[in-house]
């Protein structure tokens, strides 16, 4: 089994594909892999940290304030959801250079902030039909794995967190990314 997390914001009473569930997929358009015309993406990550510096790494400071409510969904928290993928499960693993090769792909393709660019060739991939999904290393920290699921019918919801500044994985990312958490 493959351990894969993700930040979302949070409602205890919504079903899991519901706005508020942790496999609910959110308007797309804006994500390096998105094609919302053609597929939406799950996107996760292999470490708690990794998702959280996904989530939040855009901010310098980490306040309490960023793990409220989501203005888009009324009574919810930001939380950290685990979920289990079985290991046979086919995700094109853009980390092995052998696949790169194969896929006519660089890794400057792979990290490209062209968004045109990065989404053509996961729109390739898409077609091909022959992968769940992708995996690609975090802008972040390249120790960490970003997951963009489109066919999530194998992943199971394990387990929902709500997220604290003092949650350990939210305390590790901060400081591998150098980010401020206010406490």
């Amino acid at each position: 089994m493959i351990a894969l997390y993700r930040v979302f914001p949070y409602l205890a009473t919504a079903a899991a594909d519901e706005p508020g569930g942790a496999l609910y997929r959110p308007p797309q358009g804006g994500g390096r892999l998105d094609n919302p015309s053609a597929y939406s993406l799950l996107y996760l990550s292999d470490a708690e940290s990794g998702a959280i510096a996904e989530a939040f790494g855009r901010f310098p400071e980490w306040t309490a304030g960023m793990l409220g409510e989501s203005p888009s969904l009324p009574g919810s928290v930001r939380a950290i959801a685990r979920y289990r993928l079985p290991a046979e499960s086919r995700v094109c693993n853009l980390d092995d250079p052998q696949r790169l090769l194969a896929l006519g792909l660089r890794p400057s393709d792979v990290v490209s902030r062209d968004y045109a660019h990065t989404r053509a060739w996961a729109l390739r991939l898409y077609r091909q039909g022959a992968w769940i999904g992708i995996r690609w290393w975090s802008y972040y920290d390249p120790r960490w794995a970003s997951f963009g699921l489109w066919k999530t019918g194998s992943l199971k919801v394990t387990d929902v967190t709500r997220l604290s500044l003092s949650h350990p994985a939210l305390l590790e990312a901060g400081n591998t990314i150098a980010r401020r958490v206010i406490l």
